[in-house]
């Protein structure tokens, strides 16, 4: 038995087939483009501010603890070290209302032009996830010598600690 309703395949039905995918294609990729890199800009950007803040927040708790009344913090930014921001301004309005008064080190640059340098200094070198419960954070704390810490950070931070060991000192 033969099937008479077989239709022949023409070089303009190829052609509409071949339009027509071409069409939802670049539709598709360019619905994608404009709606999906926004969203992962902005979560990366928070989770960067959510990272520094639990980053800080064990250093200034293991770290600094009740031995400063103000603390100037900055964020290393080049892999040496030398240059450094300042956290932003959510890291700050987050790290408030702790045992030291958190400034960030810009604020505190222009107190050591006129006065010395009165304060301690920490600094963020850098921080990485190991999984979705703990963080590795570097950091330096500066004042009349310098000592560079290696902390492990539980993520969220819950009833454990963070465990911050001294890796050098200056």
């Amino acid at each position: 038995m033969s099937s008479s309703f077989v239709r022949p395949v023409t070089l303009s039905t190829t052609l509409r087939a071949i339009a027509a995918a071409c069409v939802l294609t670049t539709a598709a990729t360019a619905c994608a483009a404009q709606h999906a890199a926004p969203p992962l800009v902005a979560a990366a950007v928070a989770n960067d501010d959510l990272f520094v803040t639990t980053a800080f927040r064990a250093l200034l708790d293991e770290v600094i603890g009740d031995s400063a009344d103000t603390v100037c913090l900055s964020v290393a930014r080049a892999s040496d070290g030398s240059v450094d921001v300042d956290p932003s301004g959510g890291v700050m309005r987050s790290l408030r209302g702790g045992a030291a008064k958190v400034l960030p080190r810009s604020a505190c640059a222009a107190d050591e032009r006129n006065f010395g340098n009165p304060r301690g200094l920490l600094r963020l070198r850098d921080f990485s996830r190991v999984d979705e419960h703990t963080l590795i954070v570097h950091a330096d704390a500066v004042g009349d010598h310098t000592a560079r810490y290696e902390c492990t950070v539980p993520m969220p931070r819950t009833v454990q600690r963070a465990h911050c060991r001294i890796t050098s000192r200056d």
